[in-house]
């Protein structure tokens, strides 16, 4: 018997995703490259509050176009974390099934990692 993955609902797949969160100055990584106290702790209660907002999800590296659009019309300072995850196809469509894994995620202590800060905003993740 022959398993077609691309169409088995189980195969996991890669996916890109950025979001906002809620605050301002308070969250902005100190000499660009340390993060406030406590932030990853606030950010996944944030995130598994449903309070974070996904700004783009997607299977590609599109993403920052799309992220660079939307930070050319902010006015305050924001901050984005941007997720590699891995999901089966039909958990992709489960906005808090998202939220919940990355949260979960988000918890596992590792290194920050700023990818790109500006005067308006910082894009940062978790180096696994």
């Amino acid at each position: 018997m022959v398993v077609n993955l691309s169409t088995n609902s189980y195969y996991m797949e890669h996916y890109f995703v950025v979001l906002e969160l809620p605050g301002g100055q308070e969250l902005k990584f100190k000499e660009g490259k340390y993060s406030p106290k406590n932030f990853w702790r606030f950010t996944a209660d944030t995130i598994a509050q449903g309070k974070a907002k996904i700004i783009s999800r997607r299977q590609d590296t599109g993403i920052s176009e799309e992220l660079r659009r939307h930070v050319n019309k902010i006015r305050k300072f924001r901050t984005y974390v941007l997720v590699h995850m891995q999901l089966c196809k039909q958990d992709w469509t489960d906005e808090n099934g998202i939220f919940k894994k990355i949260a979960e995620w988000i918890r596992i202590p590792c290194h920050d990692l700023v990818i790109d800060t500006s005067d308006n905003f910082q894009l940062v993740t978790i180096d696994m």
